[in-house]
Order: C-alpha cells, then sequence, then structure tokens
C-alpha cells in the first residue's frame, strides 16, 4: 500500500523521524518498506502490508498506529464532530433493508445542501501522492476516508433513488444488466451482492458504484454509505466478474464492522468542512450481529520461553496498551488480554507474543546455541542412495525416475509371474505392480537409442513381488547399450569398491527368468546373495526387438546397505613404485574367471594391490580358452626387489598348475 509521509505525520503532534529513518523502523518491527519515492514536497512509501494484516493495516491510521507502538508516539483523535440538523430527522428521508446475511452492517446518512466543485489542494495532493485521481469534492472524501481509515464508502445522488428512497441490500437477479461508473457493462447472476434502490441495482456490494445514483455536478444531496461485507463473498464475486478495486481489496480481508460508523462520520464530517452541507438527524444503522470481543490469556513464563526471552512485565503491558489491547485482569504469571476489534489476526496467544516480541525487538534477542538431548541418527538409506548417486555420476551414467508400473505385455514379453495386479489402473500400461527395475529402463533403452547410440542409466526404486504375502522393496538397476558384459562388470566393480565391497564372487545364474542362464551371474557379497548381472535372454530380446544385446544388473538395496562399509579406513598412499607381471593360463571353458582370480588372489594376499583382466580368446573347436591377466604388485614400507616379484609369479603359477587341465603359459 503507498502511504503519504505528510500525511502520516498528521496523525501525531509531534514530528516522526526523517524517511529513512522511519522506513528502516517501520521495517524492523511491522512491514517491509520500499524505497520512498519523493512526489513533490512528499514522499510516497511503499508499504508490503502481510496477508494477515489486511483487515487493519491497509490504511494511514492502521501504519500510524504501528508508528505509535513502535516510536512511543501519541496519535491525534479523529475528527469526525458534526453539526446535525435537528428538525430533519434521517429517518423521514430514508430507509434501509437488508435481506441478505453476507451484508454484516449497514450504515448511512443523508446531506443536502451540497455544492460539487474540486477538492482543496491538500487532499488532491495526498490522493495523487497515493496513486488516485480527484474527480470532485464527495467523490474524493469517500476515497480520502478509505485511504485514512482502511474503510470503503460510497456516494448516491439521493434525487436519483426511485420515489420511495429506499435502500435494499440483496443479491442480483439472473441476467440483470449493471453499467457501473466507469461504464463498464456486467450482465449478474442472481449470486451477486447489489446495493440498490426498489427498481435498480445501484452499486455491485463491496466493489463497484453504478451509474444510476452517481454523484455529478448537479447533485445536491447524496446518501453517504458506510457498510460490511464478508470477505469470501466479496473475493468470489471479484473473480467472477474480473473487477478488482481499491474497496474489494479491503473487504476481501474482513475489515472490522465498528469501523463503519467511524468512517461514516469522517466522511460526514470532511463534506460538511468542505461543502457546508446540512446534516440530517441521526444515523441509519442496521447491525445484523456484533461479534463479541475476544479475551486472550497470555502466560509470561511460556512467552520467555517462546521468545528467548526475558521481558519485565509492565514493558509487556506498554507494548500491549500502545498498540491498543486492553488489559482486563492480572493473576499470578498471566495476564488476560482483550484484543481490540481491529485486530482480527490476533486469536491465540502466540500471536499476542508475536505483537510484543516484534514492538520490543526481536535484534535485542541474544543468540544462544540450542541445546539438545537427542542423538541425531544419519538416514541409512538416504546417505546410501546418495552416495550412489555421486559414484553412478562419476562413471558416466544418467539416472532415470520410472513409475513402479508395468502393463500385460510387459508382462508376457518379460516372461513375469507373480505379479500384484492394481484394481483400478489408471492405463493400460500400469495394470501390475513392477517386479523388478529392468521391465522400465528397457523401455528408456529404447527410447533413448532413436537419439543415442550409447546408453548408460540406472535407477533406485521400489520393486513389488507377491509371494504368498505382498512384499515390496528398494533395488538398484543399471543398464548399459554396449554388447560387453565386462564393460557393466567393471562400472559394478567400481562401485563396490566405492563402498568397501572388496569380497565380490560371481556364480552361474541357473535361475528362470528375463536373464540369459549363459551369459549372467549371481552376484554375492561376503557369500550373500546381492543380485544379478548379465544378458537379457534370447526370447526376451526377440519378443523386444531388440537390435542390440544391452547388459545389466539389479541389485538388492537393503543387502547392499548392510553390506556397504560405513566408515572408510584411511590408508596412506605407498611412496614405493608399482610392478606389473603379466599371467596367462589356459583352461577348460566351463572355468570361471573368479575361480581363476581367487586363486592368483590368495597366492599373496598382502602384496597383490590389483588384478586386472587383459585378453581372454576362446577355442571352441577344443573346448579351451585362454586367459591373460595383469598382476599389480607393492609394498606398503620398501620398494619390491626383482628376485621377490619372480618368487610370487612362480608361487602363482605353481597355485594355477595344481589343478591338472590347467596350462600356464611361460
Amino acid at each position: 500500500m503507498i502511504i503519504s509521509y505528510n500525511w502520516l505525520n498528521s496523525f501525531f503532534k509531534e514530528k516522526l523521524p526523517d524517511i529513512k529513518e522511519l522506513s528502516d523502523k517501520i521495517t524492523l518491527h511491522a512491514f517491509e518498506v520500499e524505497l520512498p519515492q519523493k512526489c513533490d514536497d512528499d514522499y510516497a512509501l511503499d508499504v508490503k502490508i502481510l496477508p494477515d494484516r489486511g483487515s487493519d493495516a491497509l490504511s494511514h491510521l492502521g501504519i500510524a498506529r504501528e508508528c505509535s507502538a513502535i516510536l512511543g508516539l501519541k496519535l491525534n483523535d479523529i475528527k469526525k464532530d458534526l453539526i446535525e440538523d435537528d428538525s430533519l430527522d434521517v429517518n423521514n428521508f430514508l430507509s434501509v433493508e437488508i435481506k441478505d446475511k453476507n451484508c454484516k452492517r449497514y450504515t448511512a446518512r443523508v446531506l443536502t445542501g451540497i455544492e460539487i466543485k474540486e477538492s482543496p489542494k491538500w487532499m488532491k495532493k495526498r490522493l495523487k501522492t497515493c496513486g488516485i485521481s480527484p474527480v470532485n469534492n464527495v467523490v474524493d472524501v469517500t476515497n480520502y476516508v478509505m485511504l485514512e481509515l482502511g474503510q470503503p464508502l460510497h456516494a448516491f445522488d439521493y434525487e436519483k433513488l426511485s420515489e420511495n428512497k429506499k435502500i435494499i441490500v440483496e443479491k442480483s437477479k439472473k441476467d440483470e444488466k449493471f453499467i457501473t461508473l466507469s461504464g463498464q457493462k456486467i450482465v449478474l447472476d442472481n449470486d451477486i451482492l447489489t446495493i440498490g434502490d426498489e427498481e435498480d441495482a445501484l452499486a455491485i456490494a463491496g466493489i463497484k458504484g453504478g451509474k444510476k445514483a452517481e454523484i455529478d455536478e448537479n447533485t445536491k444531496a447524496v446518501v453517504l454509505e458506510s457498510a460490511n461485507f464478508d470477505g469470501s463473498l466479496i473475493s468470489k464475486t471479484s473473480k467472477k466478474i474480473k473487477l478488482r478495486t481499491d474497496s474489494s481489496y479491503r473487504f476481501e480481508h474482513n475489515i472490522d464492522s465498528e469501523l463503519a460508523g467511524i468512517a461514516l462520520d469522517r466522511a460526514a464530517h470532511l463534506i460538511q468542512k468542505l461543502t457546508g452541507a446540512t446534516v440530517l438527524k441521526g444515523v441509519i444503522d442496521v447491525y445484523q450481529e456484533k461479534e463479541s470481543p475476544k479475551k486472550i490469556y497470555l502466560h509470561l513464563d511460556y512467552l520467555k520461553d517462546f521468545l528467548g526471552l526475558k521481558i519485565d512485565l509492565k514493558d509487556i503491558k506498554r507494548i500491549l496498551k500502545s498498540l491498543e489491547f486492553e488489559i482486563e485482569k492480572e493473576e499470578e504469571g498471566k495476564i488476560q488480554v482483550l484484543v481490540p476489534s481491529f485486530r482480527r489476526d490476533v486469536t491465540i496467544e502466540e500471536n499476542l507474543i508475536e505483537e510484543v516480541g516484534r514492538i520490543y525487538g526481536y535484534d535485542k534477542v541474544e543468540p544462544v546455541i540450542p541445546f539438545s538431548g537427542t542423538k541425531i541418527i544419519r538416514n541409512e538409506d538416504i546417505y546410501t542412495e546418495d552416495n550412489l548417486r555421486l559414484v553412478f555420476k562419476e562413471l558416466g551414467f544418467s539416472e532415470v525416475y520410472n513409475y513402479p508400473f508395468i502393463g500385460k505385455n510387459d508382462k508376457e514379453d518379460l516372461n513375469l509371474t507373480r505379479l500384484i495386479e492394481i484394481q483400478n489402473p489408471i492405463t493400460v500400461d500400469s495394470e501390475f505392480l513392477s517386479p523388478s527395475l529392468i521391465p522400465n529402463l528397457i523401455k528408456n533403452l529404447k527410447l533413448n537409442l532413436k537419439y543415442e547410440k550409447d546408453v548408460k542409466i540406472y535407477e533406485i526404486g521400489k520393486t513389488f513381488k507377491k509371494n504368498g504375502s505382498f512384499s515390496e522393496k528398494k533395488s538398484i538397476s543399471a543398464l548399459v547399450s554396449e554388447d560387453n558384459y565386462s564393460v557393466l562388470k567393471g562400472y559394478l566393480e567400481e562401485v563396490f569398491k566405492d563402498f568397501g565391497m572388496l569380497h565380490v564372487e560371481y556364480v552361474p545364474n541357473q535361475r528362470e527368468g528375463f536373464f540369459s542362464k549363459r551369459k549372467s551371474a549371481i552376484i554375492k557379497v561376503n557369500k550373500r546373495e546381492i543380485g544379478v548381472i548379465g544378458h537379457l535372454s534370447s526370447f526376451v530380446l526377440e519378443t523386444l526387438n531388440l537390435n542390440i544385446d544391452p547388459v545389466l544388473f539389479e541389485l538388492d538395496f537393503e543387502v547392499f546397505k548392510s553390506e556397504a562399509v560405513k566408515k572408510n579406513e584411511y590408508i596412506p598412499i605407498s611412496p614405493y613404485p608399482v610392478a606389473t607381471r603379466d599371467v596367462s593360463v589356459i583352461v577348460p571353458s566351463n572355468i570361471y574367471i573368479e575361480d581363476i582370480l581367487e586363486i592368483i588372489k590368495i597366492s599373496e594376499v598382502n602384496l597383490i594391490k590389483d588384478i586386472e583382466l587383459l585378453d581372454v580368446y576362446d577355442n571352441y573347436e577344443e573346448n579351451l580358452k585362454s586367459v591373460t591377466f595383469r598382476i599389480f604388485l607393492q609394498a606398503a614400507d620398501r620398494g619390491l626387489e626383482n628376485k621377490e616379484i619372480n618368487e610370487i609369479q612362480e608361487k602363482i603359477i605353481n597355485n594355477l598348475i595344481q589343478n591338472p587341465e590347467w596350462e600356464v603359459k611361460k
């Protein structure tokens, strides 16, 4: 909301601080203030009113109340004294009927002997500073009071009302036509609240006035109205007719019903002062249901604990009184506070504490490191997942996210059984919960192969199986489009190595499923089965019409998490050089490379740092294969001599040829 600095000053006898200091104070204790803008001899402050404070702070009075509390200044009284003509009773000239509960209060006065002309310069200047164009003295007063007190008002030309001079607040008729003051034509329905006479709608309640009773240069008498409407209804109506005004903006925030009477008298006072109008005796005031004031107990110990700050009772009472709260009674350790009707945002004790805290100053709260006796336990699932993602990223994999569903076609293509069927599937492709991440990874592969040749993807997600009862577990799956088992196995071993899993073995896979029996293996870590790696079966490849033979693995997340080393032990890098030796061995075709590796590893556990598979040559005619390994040797405390290296190599060879069917090339 735009606030005029000079106008704000008029609420106090003492001068306010300079514009910069005032802006900083309001920002610190109440609302953020944008950089003030110079407007002739005035400044416009753009104050960002918080949504819950729209009921009381969307006005100069609302901001003046804040300044009064923050700076300790006394507010001037609002001038609303009137000289009424006792010979003319307003009830003889006007009547009001409310036919809808959404109008909580309707007040009206009648003023006669009015001369329509320009407003005085001081008023026009204040309106312009706040972004409102002056119209004439009567209309300008209604806008002025709205900006001053936060209560929208409207003035009707009394002589343009229908014969019986009766104001009726009711819902409009369906398809009723209405023309606003700005000439906009609106077709109403029967849910829009209007203010009218016995013939036509004069205004859309809380939003906009109409042409019929418009104030013009010939106006001599006016009906000045100040009402209160249900905020939610005004908001709905404003959206429905696509018309939002300064008036509707304030009513949407459920402003105080008590303000209607105050604003009415203030506007009548100004019109009388500016035009010399005659004010008829009395006020028409139809108050549907008066709200009871709220009373809230404030517990002093709770305030101290809540703010982390001890504030003296006298300071608490001073702050609350400066904000126009009343102290009803004091008891041991608590006080009962009467909330002013305009503070509709204050409903609970915590609201009171916030009021005390912000005016006292949150900057006075001493920074204290909170103490907690609760031991923080690391979430191992999240920790493991995050570290897995880092490793996969370093290996050049992209993560995919899939829904955990598959369709009937997937079930048949991958020969899946014991699936959990969904009772009300969203689509035909989501009839079952997926028992593996691999079906959807294959779909991702087929889609990505349209754009890229080399695909490396992985997923961490949930899978579902039916083994008598339903089971749910988390899995880790990865896929490479390259037709090379060793490539994905190498990536997987990097993952195991990063998580400290050193004792990994691969055993033949004889299970039925979508993995090829001949080209896949069961993975074990520390003798515990953790997953499967390998190629898809020829049946699946043919069914899916895949032109490539991808390699995949799927791991049990829970087993992976439990076998992962929780804390990595720091091992210093040896300053001594690494020695290498190559060993080639000819073995029967049915011998697993893992078996050969295991024999090499146990030959010299302390000095063999790594073993790299260099080459595999298959001689299908003789049912043999030649496997070449490169062995890396290194000591932590010394450089290895040739004699010692040769002895280790001989030991490895001797261990390998213990099997009579194996031959080591020399």
